[in-house]
């Protein structure tokens, strides 16, 4: 029925706008030619722009006023979203829970356990972090001599890799192109921590549930 309506409509509107387009270009003359009489330089609308600091200190006034709310803090939380590096949001290598290069599905299981989160970052054999692992992709690995086995190499995940003073938004997309969920973080050649895809969705909305926690 819709398409119906637009293929019997799009054809007059098209012409209607194809008429009526010199009169708004002609009323649009005289209202510029109006403007620079008083000494006010016309702006095409698409072409002005807002630097974010503008637009936060609209909503800042507007907020403050009581024309706008921001109950939840997700505009403020948005604007200070664009101000961070990823150094404000990694998670040091002192505080991961890391797993060993041959760890298996029972550690993972043992692990889930006590601390209740879904993914875990293995270590290389220098124990610096190379992949990560997600508890669905193990639930399966349930047979006596499964459960016991290091994971399968095709049951583990790349981490990519951020760089620490990298913009936070930056990562994000990085992250996103890699299709992970966690990345590994470095400063220069060295790697401090990890950064995870819910800390950064927790900067822009507020605490994000891990799926498995409690």
């Amino acid at each position: 029925l819709f398409r119906s309506a637009a293929l019997i409509l799009a054809p007059p509107l098209v012409l209607v706008s194809r008429l009526v387009n010199p009169l708004i270009r002609f009323l649009n003359w005289i209202a510029n030619g109006f403007l620079r009489m008083c000494k006010v330089e016309p702006k095409d609308e698409a072409n002005s722009a807002y630097t974010i600091d503008q637009v936060a200190a609209i909503v800042e006034q507007s907020t403050s006023e009581g024309t706008l709310e921001d109950t939840t803090g997700t505009l403020s939380a948005a604007f200070e979203f664009t101000e961070k590096t990823v150094a404000d949001v990694e998670v040091p290598l002192g505080e991961l829970v890391l797993l060993p290069p041959h760890a298996t599905p029972r550690d993972v299981q043992r692990i889930v356990s006590d601390r209740g989160y879904s993914r875990y970052v293995l270590t290389a054999p220098d124990g610096v972090p190379s992949k990560y692992v997600h508890l669905k992709d193990v639930l399966d690995l349930t047979s006596p001599e499964a459960i016991d086995s290091a994971i399968p190499a095709d049951r583990v995940r790349p981490l990519p890799t951020v760089q620490r003073d990298e913009e936070l938004e930056d990562a994000l997309a990085d992250i996103r192109a890699n299709q992970a969920h966690v990345a590994r973080v470095v400063d220069g050649d060295k790697v401090t921590g990890v950064l995870f895809l819910e800390d950064i969705v927790e900067e822009l909305i507020g605490e994000v549930q891990d799926a498995t926690g409690s």
